[in-house]
């Protein structure tokens, strides 16, 4: 399926020099032969990894750049003094607020009606009437639950806005029986950018530009005073990539209403996320990308994410060649997975340091969770081959076999990580901003295949 062992249906060599079975790659995990997988300290490289095999060099040279990391707590080099770097105190450039059009102060309207209105729920199925008497004409008949905006009140009856069901029932007002219904918290409202805009610090003119806001990006309104001036409060989800989650205000003429997205549409660890102690910016990738090897391709995806994080925007086809060239295996089977020290090798090709794979005498080197944060602490992606079934959500996979996801952050004692499977074509929630707890990552880690429990590396420059 995804990763682990391979598919019955696989293929092997004509010529069978490697026949038979081999383990221990996620995404199929085969077993390594002694001839593909390195075994001593010059063939592995320890810890410069690969000194003695050639680099697998990109089709153009691209430097790498470092990680964004949002807050890094530990020293980067543990138990070297490190002499503190003066950091400029930024000066906020002042921002006219705008006088806001007639489309922004709808929107404004439609937002302050909506977080102060009464809203009420109906306990039982109840008809929508044209007039608060039972001779009324029936509009349609309202699920149980079906949430309600009050707009007016007769003696035991209410007149509501009814917001439809996006099939057979159309929004629109109707009267109902008020024994029918009950009052509830007013429901969150979403909106998104109608244009290209910028989330600010704050409401007024000191304002500083927090960060710039495509079309289309999905917001929150947040907080007891969501309105202030011609500005709005509002919390991203964030997209994994280009918006990171994070709170500000944006302007009302660069907004308008959106859908409630449902909670498979949001990322798991949000809004929790938004508090991360530690969040490295590693542009999301899904390996679900329609091609014949997306089920086999964990492995070059996830890698793909943390190399991106330096800077190294790298297609994913040529990602797979690499990582398959360093196995020896046919770049045409679309069934072969990856070993995580081919994953390693090729980082290494493109300039980027690949940290902890091998101890001193050439062995896998066996990853402790705690090992797993002081390298994010220090700013530095964490790729990690597990079990699939043992993520949050996958106990009840059919698919028994490895996988690979990259650490991205720390939330409390919980891990932020990249799932490169995710989001609407899996049936999931983004495959971004996930978070799991130590003991969930420990469990994760004991790999299928138990040559290779507990291996991961970090990315770093040096």
């Amino acid at each position: 399926m995804y990763a682990g062992h391979r598919s019955r249906g696989w293929r092997f060599p004509a010529t069978g020099a490697l026949f038979g079975l081999i383990v221990g790659a996620a995404c199929w995990a085969p077993l390594a032969p002694t001839a593909l997988a390195p075994t001593t300290p010059d063939e592995t490289g320890g810890a410069g990894l690969l000194a003695a095999i050639a680099p697998v060099a990109p089709a153009a040279p691209v430097a790498p750049v470092a990680p964004v990391v949002s807050d890094i707590t530990a020293p980067l080099l543990a138990g070297v003094a490190q002499t503190p770097t003066p950091t400029p105190v930024a000066v906020p450039t002042p921002f006219v607020v705008p006088t806001l059009t007639a489309a922004g102060q709808a929107v404004l309207a439609s937002i302050r009606s909506d977080r102060t209105a009464q809203w009420v729920k109906n306990h039982t199925e109840t008809p929508l009437r044209s007039g608060p008497n039972a001779a009324a004409v029936v509009f349609t008949r309202l699920p149980q639950w079906s949430l309600l905006k009050q707009i007016d009140s007769r003696p035991d009856w209410l007149l509501v806005q009814y917001g439809g069901d996006g099939d057979t029932r159309q929004p629109g007002p109707g009267w109902v029986k008020a024994s029918d219904v009950g009052g509830v918290d007013p429901p969150t409202v979403w909106i998104s950018s109608s244009r290209r805009g910028a989330l600010w610090s704050t409401a007024d003119a000191t304002a500083s530009r927090v960060l710039d806001v495509p079309p289309a990006t999905l917001m929150e309104v947040f907080g007891p005073h969501e309105i202030q001036g011609t500005r709005v409060h509002v919390r991203l989800p964030g997209d994994g990539r280009s918006v990171p989650p994070s709170q500000g205000w944006v302007d009302g003429d660069a907004i308008g209403r959106t859908r409630t997205p449902a909670v498979g549409d949001l990322p798991r660890a949000y809004p929790e996320d938004l508090r991360a102690d530690v969040r490295i910016s590693v542009p999301y990738r899904t390996q679900l990308d329609g091609s014949e090897y997306e089920a086999a391709n964990c492995g070059p995806t996830t890698l793909g994410m943390a190399l991106e994080s330096f800077g190294l925007n790298l297609p994913p086809p040529d990602l797979r060649s690499q990582v398959l060239d360093a196995e020896n295996f046919l770049n045409t089977d679309p069934d072969a997975g990856s070993f995580i020290w081919a994953l390693a090798r090729v980082a290494e090709g493109y300039g980027v340091r690949a940290h902890g794979l091998y101890e001193g005498d050439g062995g896998l080197h066996r990853w402790t969770t705690d090992e797993i944060r002081t390298s994010v602490q220090q700013g530095q992606p964490v790729v990690v081959q597990v079990v699939y079934r043992g993520l949050p959500g996958r106990q009840d996979s059919a698919y028994y076999g490895d996988h690979y996801v990259v650490i991205t952050g720390l939330l409390g004692d919980s891990f932020l990580y990249n799932d490169p499977i995710g989001g609407a074509v899996a049936h999931e929630a983004p495959g971004y901003d996930r978070v799991m707890t130590r003991a969930q990552l420990q469990r994760a880690m004991r790999a299928s295949d138990t040559s290779y429990a507990y291996t991961a590396f970090s990315l770093a420059r040096n």
